[in-house]
Formats: C-alpha cells, sequence, structure tokens
C-alpha cells in the first residue's frame, strides 16, 4: 500500500475516531472497549505493514533460547555461522535491515522477555508475530483496569480511557505495526495508579519495568520531586534506581555495556528523523560548510533538553498532581522540540499521559505524526520536509496556546473530557 493510500484512509480513521469520542458518553463503554478489542484483532492477520522492527524482535528472542546475549553480538556477527543457515534465520536477517543487522541490540531487558515468551517453539514469523502481539495486547488489558482506577481516582470520568484506547496512531502503531509504547504506557499507568496511592515502592519497581520497555519513561523522573517531596523522593528514586540496575545486570555486564550504548547513540548522535529543531540545522550545516552536522549538533541540543526540563519540573517546591501532569506533558513536548528522532508512534506516550490533562493539540498531532511516513516516499530533503516542520510548527504553537490559555478550549471539549 502506498503512501497517499494509508494517509487518505488514516485521515478518514481519524475522523471516525474524533466522532466516536464526541458520541462517547451516550453508550456503554464496554462498547467501545469491545470495538477496540475488534480493530486490534482484524491487525493480527498481516504482518506489520509500515515497520521491519519486528524482525530484530524475534531475531533477539531467539538469541536468547539459543543461549547467546543480544548485547554481544550483531546478527552480521552470527549470521554466517552453520547454526544459523535455517531459512527461518535468514529470513529474520534479510527482513530486518541493514542498520539493525549491523548493530547489538538496544531494546531493554523487560522489553526482551516479550521477545523471549514470543520465540523458541515456532520456526514461523506469522505465528511468532501473533505472540509477540498477544502479549503486548494483555499487558494493555490488565493496564485498562488500573487506567479506569486512575481516572476515578482522579476525580474524572472513566471514560477518557477511549480517547487513548480508539486512537488510530495507537491502534496502527502498536498493534499492526508491533511498537512497543503501547505496553510501556500501560505499565506506567499501573505506576502512577500507586505513585498516587502513596504505594511507592510497588510503584518504583513498576516504573522501572517500564523503563526497561523503553527508556524514555526516565524523562518523567524529575517531576516526582516537587510532587513527592525530599524524603518520599529518595525512598522512590532508590527503588526505581535499584530495580534498573538488577535488570539491566540479566544481560549487560562489563564485556558488553558498551556495545548498548553504542546501538542507543545512534539515535542521540547519528541518527534523524523528522526532528523540528535539528533539521534546520542539518540543512545549514549542508549549505555551509557541505556536511551533516547531526554528530556535532545533537548533543548539545540534548544538553538544552536536559536544563529545560529539569527547570520545568523544578521551578516550584511544590505541586499537586494536575500541576504535575501538566508540567510532564511540558516536559515531553521540550524533549521532543529539540531530539534528533521522533517516529509517529512516539506520540503514544504523551497521548496517554494526557488523559489526566486533556490536549487537543495533543490529539491533533497523532493526525500529523502518520504523514512522516512520507519522508521515505518524498526523501528528506524535499519539500515535503518543509511542509512537515511548518505542520511541527503550528502543533507546537497549539499546544503553548492551549498549556497556557485552556479555557479558550473549553467548548471545544466531548462530554467524557469534561
Amino acid at each position: 500500500m502506498d503512501f497517499v493510500a494509508i494517509t487518505i484512509w488514516y485521515c478518514f480513521a481519524f475522523l471516525g475516531y474524533v466522532a466516536l469520542i464526541f458520541q462517547a458518553d451516550y453508550f456503554p463503554k464496554h462498547y467501545f472497549y469491545l470495538g477496540a478489542i475488534v480493530l486490534a484483532a482484524i491487525c493480527f492477520i498481516e504482518l506489520p505493514f509500515l515497520s521491519n522492527d519486528y524482525f530484530r524482535f524475534l531475531w533477539d528472542g531467539e538469541m536468547i533460547h539459543l543461549g547467546i546475549n543480544p548485547y554481544d553480538f550483531s546478527p552480521d556477527h552470527l549470521i554466517h555461522s552453520k547454526d544459523f543457515n535455517h531459512c527461518y534465520y535468514l529470513d529474520l536477517y534479510a527482513g530486518m535491515g541493514e542498520l539493525s543487522r549491523s548493530n547489538y541490540s538496544c531494546y531493554p531487558t523487560f522489553n526482551q522477555l516479550y521477545f523471549y515468551l514470543s520465540t523458541g517453539v515456532y520456526k514461523d514469523i506469522w505465528t511468532n508475530v501473533l505472540l509477540l502481539r498477544i502479549f503486548s495486547l494483555g499487558t494493555i488489558l490488565i493496564a485498562v483496569f488500573y487506567l479506569e482506577k486512575l481516572l476515578i481516582e482522579s476525580n474524572l470520568n472513566p471514560k477518557r480511557s477511549l480517547v487513548f484506547l480508539l486512537n488510530p496512531l495507537v491502534i496502527i502503531e502498536s498493534v499492526a505495526n508491533l511498537h512497543y509504547e503501547l505496553p510501556m504506557v500501560g505499565i506506567l499507568i499501573i505506576s502512577l495508579y500507586f505513585l498516587l496511592k502513596n504505594k511507592l515502592l510497588i510503584s518504583g519497581v513498576l516504573f522501572a519495568i517500564s523503563v526497561h520497555v523503553k527508556l524514555i519513561p526516565l524523562l518523567l523522573l524529575p517531576f516526582f520531586l516537587s510532587f513527592l517531596g525530599w524524603k518520599k523522593s529518595i525512598k522512590y528514586y532508590s527503588t526505581v534506581g535499584i530495580t534498573t540496575i538488577l535488570l539491566f545486570l540479566v544481560f549487560i555486564h562489563l564485556d558488553n555495556y558498551e556495545n548498548f550504548l553504542l546501538s542507543l547513540r545512534l539515535y542521540f548522535k547519528e541518527f534523524e528523523f523528522n526532528s523540528f529543531l535539528l533539521y534546520p540545522y542539518i540543512q545549514y550545516g549542508m549549505m555551509e560548510f557541505g556536511w551533516n552536522l547531526t554528530s556535532l549538533y545533537a548533543p548539545k541540543l540534548a544538553k538544552i533538553t536536559l536544563v529545560l526540563i529539569l527547570g520545568i519540573a523544578w521551578h516550584r517546591k511544590s505541586i499537586d498532581k494536575s500541576e504535575m501532569i501538566r508540567r510532564i506533558l511540558l516536559g515531553i513536548m521540550a524533549y521532543y522540540f529539540f531530539t534528533s528522532t521522533i517516529h509517529p508512534w512516539y506520540w503514544i506516550l504523551p497521548l496517554g499521559i494526557s488523559l489526566l490533562h486533556f490536549s487537543w493539540s495533543i490529539i491533533l498531532i497523532t493526525l500529523f505524526a502518520i504523514l512522516s511516513y512520507g519522508i521515505y516516499s518524498f526523501g528528506n530533503d524535499s519539500d515535503y520536509r518543509i511542509v512537515l516542520e511548518i505542520l511541527n510548527l503550528g502543533t507546537v504553537i497549539l499546544f503553548f496556546w492551549e498549556y497556557f490559555k485552556p479555557q479558550k478550549f473549553d467548548k471545544f471539549l466531548p462530554k467524557i473530557v469534561r
């Protein structure tokens, strides 16, 4: 399916989604939950069509079953061994793409557990992808139970969960394309529930597990200090830190930690995709010096991001739950504004957080996010990229307008989020 066709169908799906959340107050929520499950089940039929990451997921899982640490060897190191001349391994190797073949795994420990549970029995890609989806969806089904409790605890309509569960970006990127933002957000939501219930030990352990699905929840840690205070924060951070280290020690040791960091460095220093602020710098470097300056500017922008996030999190000594959530959303937006890589599925995290502080701008971003796939069709240096930059700028302006003047948007809110 070509990019134009995908975009047209996605826009129709998005219009249907918006209509549903405006009508959701008039129907029992289990109808919508059933609809979300049906849509997810439809995605089970086909292999992921907008991403080839699942080949690496299966490869890592199979390596663990073979007793091979996924941080010790890249696929290029192993594929020529006689143990890997089975057509199943050759298909995984061919499908994952050159960048993945030549690098060590960058997926943390708990993410590797999903890969391990989905492999080792069948030498069949479709069957193992089905298992990946089942375990991923199993996580979010558990999380929905706690999500409703979290919304009720926050004096919010539990039907708000539909804003997340029915979003086309969530269904396409998490179920169809098998990105692990959905289970990461699910575990994070359970962690936030226990955090607000003042059960810091359980929350801290779950938070560390969410980090070991995707590392990005680490961005949220500074925002808990002003909410919990120093005494509780020390206990919470200690729990998160110890659990995170213990989980890393499952696979990482002194001989391979540099391999893991090397793979991560690609995303923060060498790789650029759909960046907002870095892209103009890259174009400037190409015109002025004749080479790509990503490796020079990306680390500098990362340092600026860190300072901004800490400033947003700590500029007042004490904040309530609502203000903490608002600041988390602002911090995530600051990170995405300065980062070198913004894949469409990255927006699933702020969408999940926004259930506690509704944001039309983030909903709108999930519509435009799919357009970044056009970079593969039209090229990174085309006029299409300029259009994306303009759309990104527009959504950033809308976010800040909504953030500082939320009352202006009250009349546009669906009943389930009022």
